[in-house]
């Protein structure tokens, strides 16, 4: 079955003008916001880029090696960028307004970009959580605020409305992960007075809004324009959603690893439809929510500050560095040794979840340091990445995600995680 890259290589001679933008277009817009377009695309005001030229200049700066360019555990890679660059469909269009923040102090990671399609409308493409423990710390604050990023994100899509209101031009906007919440959030808090010039809303596999927080949804505010897509197995697309209906899609991922866009499945007319909802990330998402609940506002501030506080102790920036060798997987493993057993059992959960093509490695350096005597935290990490049954593959996935255990991680053989 084709992906997105299968998509744009065979399907990308077809213009707009032939057939209208869809929800594909949208899921390949939404995954060229994880490029870093640092000197590529310029910020607001200055002049705009073909997206073919944009391309082009992220193969040749990258080289052999796009993962410098990629800020995301999604797989995107110079298959993806040669096809989008050369889609007549959506080659031709422009690149504007790149704005990219990360501020440890303000807890902030935030990026998007505009693209001025040939249709003649806009597509605002929100990035979703990248790699550093910024950005996931502040996926942990949409559980009891609004975040940073949320509000950046509420800013930029107003400014574009407000050009766009004025030309007579319509904007699209969308999103993965994150990225979705933060259009959801964009969108919802839209000036009304700007409301006519906003079209579609796509959130891919992004989380909801805690109505505690954010007391009106999307699909209040925008109705049948908001559209939300989520893989057959998705607990992330999951978590404080709404009663807006979902396109459950195939994906030719395992469990957790559906996440990616790039495993999501497209036939000649658009996404492959799943018959339903994978039961298991049913279960998961149950028992996850039914955790999240008991936790007051506070509790789960307090929890996110000593996770992350945690996490940071080790001297890591980014997840790939929390296990990138068995002394900084013992600093921090060591450092979570005195944490609330909540926040412990949420770390190995996690962790287990992020390790992807890496997992070897992961499990060889995790195995010396509890060999070392890191901690009993470490050995317990180690049970969680180690392979089959003694990685809580088998029992009951409701009860190991009560204990923190979830039953998401990716194995050996699983590739990168989305």
């Amino acid at each position: 079955m084709a992906n997105l890259s299968d998509y744009l290589e065979l399907r990308g001679d077809i213009t707009l003008a032939e057939r209208p933008f869809n929800d594909v277009d949208n899921l390949a817009l939404a995954t060229l916001a994880y490029l870093d377009l640092t000197g590529v695309v310029g910020g607001e005001g200055e002049r705009g880029v073909r997206l073919s030229d944009a391309c082009g200049r992220l193969l040749e700066l990258a080289g052999d090696d796009l993962s410098s360019r990629v800020r995301s555990l999604a797989t995107v890679d110079g298959r993806f960028v040669s096809a989008l660059g050369a889609s007549a469909r959506l080659g031709g269009a422009v690149l504007r307004d790149y704005a990219d923040v990360r501020d440890g102090e303000r807890v902030m990671q935030f990026a998007a970009v505009t693209v001025d399609l040939e249709d003649g409308q806009s597509y605002v493409a929100f990035r979703g959580t990248d790699t550093t423990l910024v950005g996931w710390r502040e996926d942990f604050i949409l559980s009891f605020a609004i975040t940073e990023a949320q509000r950046a994100a509420a800013d930029y899509l107003a400014r574009e409305l407000e050009r766009a209101d004025a030309e007579g031009r319509t904007v699209l906007v969308g999103g993965h992960s994150k990225g979705g919440n933060l259009a959801a959030y964009a969108a919802a808090s839209c000036p009304v007075a700007l409301a006519g010039a906003l079209g579609r809303v796509w959130s891919n596999d992004g989380p909801g809004m805690d109505r505690s927080v954010m007391p009106v949804s999307c699909h209040d505010v925008v109705g049948e324009r908001y559209r939300r897509i989520i893989p057959a197995y998705s607990v992330v697309g999951r978590v404080f959603s709404d009663e807006a209906p979902a396109t459950i899609v195939r994906s030719s991922a395992s469990r957790s690893l559906q996440h990616d866009p790039l495993t999501w499945q497209v036939g000649p007319t658009g996404f492959v439809e799943a018959e339903g909802p994978d039961p298991e990330c049913l279960v998961v998402g149950r028992a996850f929510a039914t955790w999240l609940a008991r936790l007051a506002p506070e509790d789960r501030r307090r929890l996110t500050d000593e996770l992350f506080d945690a996490l940071a102790a080790g001297g890591a920036e980014r997840f790939e560095d929390l296990l990138a060798s068995p002394a900084s997987a013992q600093k921090v493993l060591a450092a979570l040794g005195g944490v609330d057993v909540r926040t412990r059992d949420a770390v190995l959960a996690l962790l287990g979840d992020l390790v992807g093509a890496s997992a070897a490695a992961t499990w060889d350096a995790v195995v010396r340091g509890a060999q070392q005597g890191a901690s009993g935290v470490a050995r317990a990490v180690a049970d969680r990445l180690a392979p089959g049954e003694r990685r809580g593959l088998g029992g009951d996935p409701a009860g190991d995600v009560e204990r923190g255990v979830g039953r998401g991680g990716a194995r050996k053989d699983d590739g990168p995680a989305a």
